[in-house]
């Protein structure tokens, strides 16, 4: 933990980065990583971490050619739903990948065709649990392996269901897509015109704007790797002050402008420190407004009692 909380330390100085996050109090302690262009990532010390993962993504797509397709969609899919973060109950993607290896090696098995649209369907049909439980050739019933605490095993990856506690509805919206994909099928037979057969299940919408916000993002970063200049006023690291913000030095900017000791900027003008003033020569008025304060400390709220209900009988 504390080899992850002083990395932490150091992304937050970085300028790649946009948000961090040290989950210390996770199964697995990770910090979670947002870049300025828009993409996420997690950082771990030990257990399955990004080389584990990618490897093993990286074998898949070789022995599967629908593998990269069909887990980019389910990405998409369970990114919109709020199921694709292990920290609040969903589906990493470690687990993501199990799973969809998993699958393959039985729809192949049963007869299938290593094709995207065969596989999705099949796939829906196995975790969405609409055939019969018993028949394991063709479903595979998520929650009994949540609940008897086993293993989903796949070319030597491992997938442990027990703590994603919203398994529940990941099953449930299986379900759903399959009966939506298979109502937008008998649409398309009424119609000769082409449409989406994913629009149904995915909001276009929404995945068009997250597109153009990284597009975005992106084209404002191309000095993201340009180092800070010294002299830059919002530098923020830690080294020399710089003269022309902190200073009065030689090299200096010399301003009109007047500062605290601690480097604020005084201002010319206080109007509520002469509002106060001005009522210093009238007591009445100026028991009038301490009473009409509004404390939040309790004490004073007490003490400054009397002076409120005077203030409510004397106050226009």
């Amino acid at each position: 933990l504390s080899a992850l909380q002083i990395l932490t330390r150091q992304l937050r100085r970085s300028s790649f980065t946009h948000t961090i996050e040290c989950r210390s109090r996770a199964r697995v302690p990770i910090i979670n990583c947002g870049t300025r262009t828009g993409f996420e990532g997690d950082i771990a010390i030990g257990g399955h971490n990004g080389v584990d993962t990618s490897t093993y993504a990286m074998d898949q797509v070789k022995r599967f050619d629908s593998f990269a397709p069909i887990v980019l969609f389910l990405k998409v899919l369970m990114a919109q739903q709020g199921f694709d973060k292990p920290f609040t109950g969903g589906l990493g993607s470690y687990k993501l990948y199990v799973l969809v290896a998993y699958h393959l090696e039985r729809h192949l098995a049963n007869g299938g065709m290593d094709h995207p649209s065969e596989v999705l369907i099949s796939l829906l049909f196995r975790y969405g649990c609409i055939g019969s439980r018993y028949d394991k050739t063709t479903t595979t019933d998520l929650e009994w392996f949540q609940k008897s605490e086993d293993l989903i095993h796949s070319d030597g990856g491992m997938c442990e269901l027990t703590p994603v506690f919203r398994l529940s509805d990941c099953v449930d919206m299986f379900r759903e897509c399959h009966a939506r994909l298979f109502d937008r099928i008998d649409v398309a037979d009424d119609h000769d015109e082409k449409i989406s057969y994913l629009s149904c299940m995915i909001d276009c919408y929404r995945l068009n704007e997250a597109r153009e916000t990284s597009v975005r993002r992106s084209k404002l970063c191309d000095d993201i790797n340009r180092p800070t200049p010294r002299d830059h006023p919002g530098k923020v690291s830690s080294g020399r002050r710089i003269g022309k913000v902190f200073t009065k030095g030689s090299g200096a900017v010399q301003s009109s402008l007047k500062r605290g000791p601690r480097g604020g900027i005084v201002p010319k003008k206080r109007p509520d420190l002469q509002a106060k003033h001005s009522l210093r020569n009238n007591r009445d008025a100026e028991i009038i407004q301490r009473g009409v304060k509004n404390r939040k400390n309790n004490k004073k709220q007490k003490r400054d009692e009397a002076l409120r209900s005077f203030a409510s009988r004397n106050s226009i």
